[in-house]
Formats: C-alpha cells, sequence, structure tokens
C-alpha cells in the first residue's frame, strides 16, 4: 500500500468513516448531477418506455476483400 504509514498519523477509526463518507458523497453528487442534468434519466426513473429509433436502408452495403497470391501465374 502507498500511504499504508498514514495509519501512524490517523486513527483507523477516525480515517476509514470519513474515507467512506468521501465516497458516499461522491457518489450522491454525481448521481444528483446525472439527474438534473438529463432528461432520458428522469424519463427512466419514471417509467417511460423508450423509443427506439431505426434506420432503414434500401440495401446493405457489405464490403468484399480479394486477395491476389504473390507469384501466382
Amino acid at each position: 500500500m502507498i500511504y499504508g504509514k498514514i495509519w501512524c498519523v490517523v486513527k483507523p477509526s477516525v480515517g476509514v468513516p470519513i474515507i467512506i463518507g468521501a465516497v458516499a458523497v461522491a457518489s450522491f453528487s454525481v448521481h444528483l448531477a446525472l439527474t438534473l442534468n438529463t432528461t432520458w434519466v428522469k424519463k427512466f426513473l419514471n417509467g417511460s418506455a423508450a423509443q427506439v429509433s431505426s434506420i432503414q436502408t434500401e440495401s446493405p452495403q457489405v464490403a468484399s476483400l480479394t486477395l491476389q497470391e504473390a507469384g501466382r501465374k
């Protein structure tokens, strides 16, 4: 562990709850930002069905590759 000696300065009974609390606050703030700044998350959480759009093409485009053998006459 890179910062293993930190526990000589900070008691684990203090440091571990601070680390877990910081992770919880960061996670909550990311989820809150997603909820407030996007429209699809609100619709998803409210149970709205997703609308799927598809692109219709007349003919599929297929790439072909031909190999020529070297030295073949």
